[in-house]
């Protein structure tokens, strides 16, 4: 939208402001009665408007809660950057006002809007997968947004449970902060795996396959779901398309059930990581360290000998086998899409760098490096992933700076439009 608003830019302000000042001439009560009948279409409108002024707030400011009502428009006025956007109800087209501006730009029909801003009905039921060393938690600023701001109900926290093969569906524990809940059926989940080091890809999407059918048993009509994995997470999700997921202490596999219809993965390690390698492996840095492994070098809570770090090094065994796609394809009737964070500079080796988001390589996170000539649904996009408190800043000798961002990237705006885009 920053383009297409940017560009549209000498868009809405002073016209809309102008019809805006024309139409409330008119009789109050002709004004109520306008404002009754463009609330009908009010919720769509306002997660539309709540979509703007979240995730572009540098042309959207400050934000605002309240809508405004002048036939034919709903809208909101932003005083700090003195612009308007609104919704025609005579023609459902959506409306831009900046500064300056002599009249209001059209910048397209309100329903491929709403699409984009992930606004209206969802399609199927989305699963929200954390990566290593994480939780359920790392979607919560996300989970947030979508409940307060997106309309979005949110059914829970699904967990299995490794000794009974069960999985319930739970509400977060916050007496302090509630958050709107099911604990049941719901538009989104965010899961929680019962080890999030210590679970081969494998059997993580074992546990991932049971959760997916008590989403769906708790979503009775729907047949299928739609998986946003990070990091490590999309891996557990490949290992269950792929027909490679197995309950734990199992030998045999757990076949793939056509219930997904996309899968959508932020910052995957698809080829690895070599900070996993480095980590893993206990590598001096640059022999200059003293004892202090790679892995010490980030704030991230990983056990440098979990079974995770070692099935995430480049070339490890488990990744050889999920990236033969010949033996172990991926499903042709399910969409891909790879969610690349960039901007920082990445250790591709001991003392040798590359564009990524840290941790992982930019060519790491896109699948589409890895399936070559195969037919299928693929889209792979780039965010600029900027530092953040969430991040990691570590300096290492004769080396360059390394910013990583890749755990600020499920809290990310770009990151957040891309994934709403992609889940219609």
């Amino acid at each position: 939208m920053n383009n297409r608003l940017s560009k549209s830019g000498s868009i809405l302000a002073r016209a809309l402001g102008l019809i805006i000042l024309a139409a409330i001439c008119h009789t109050a009560t002709a004004v109520e009665s306008s404002a009754r009948a463009d609330t009908a279409t009010s919720p769509d409108v306002e997660c539309l408007l709540n979509w703007a002024q979240t995730f572009y707030p540098s042309l959207f400011s400050p934000s605002s809660p309240d809508l405004q009502f002048s036939s034919p428009y709903i809208y909101r006025y932003y005083p700090t950057t003195n612009a308007y956007l609104g919704v025609s109800s005579a023609n459902d087209h959506v409306y831009y006002l900046r500064p300056n501006d002599v009249s209001p730009q059209d910048i397209g029909d309100l329903s491929a809007w709403l699409k984009e801003a992930g606004c209206g009905t969802i399609p199927y039921p989305v699963i929200f997968i954390h990566g290593i060393a994480s939780s359920a938690d790392t979607w919560a600023p996300f989970r947030d947004y979508l409940i307060n701001n997106a309309g979005w109900l949110f059914g829970g926290i699904p967990g299995y449970n490794p000794s009974t093969r069960n999985v319930a569906i739970n509400c977060p524990p916050s007496p302090s902060q509630p958050v709107s809940c099911t604990g049941g059926a719901g538009d989104f989940y965010t899961l929680n795996f019962s080890d999030s080091q210590n679970l081969s890809f494998d059997v993580q999407g074992g546990e991932l396959a049971a959760i997916i059918q008590a989403v769906l048993q708790a979503n009775p009509g729907k047949a299928k779901v739609l998986l946003v994995g990070h990091s490590m997470g999309a891996l557990a999700a490949r290992e269950y398309l792929q027909g490679l997921a197995r309950e734990a202490n199992a030998s045999t596999t757990i076949p793939y059930r056509d219930d997904v219809a996309k899968l959508i993965t932020v910052g995957a390690p698809h080829r690895g990581s070599f900070w996993a390698e480095g980590c893993y492996s206990h590598f001096d840095v640059l022999n200059v360290s003293g004892n202090i492994g790679i892995c010490s070098l980030l704030s991230l809570n990983i056990d440098p000998n979990s079974i995770a770090l070692r099935d995430l090094q480049p070339d490890s065994s488990p990744l050889n086998i999920l990236n033969d796609f010949a033996a172990h394809p991926l499903p042709a009737a399910v969409s891909y899409v790879s969610i690349i964070g960039t901007g920082q500079s990445t250790l591709s080796g001991l003392i040798s760098f590359d564009s990524g988001d840290g941790i992982v390589l930019d060519s790491s996170q896109d699948l589409a490096t890895l399936t070559g000539n195969l037919s299928l649904q693929l889209k792979s996009v780039k965010v600029n992933v900027l530092f953040r408190e969430c991040g990691n800043e570590v300096n290492i000798p004769l080396a360059p700076n390394i910013a990583e961002t890749h755990t600020c990237e499920t809290s990310d705006p770009g990151v957040g439009v891309e994934i709403l885009k992609d889940l219609q």
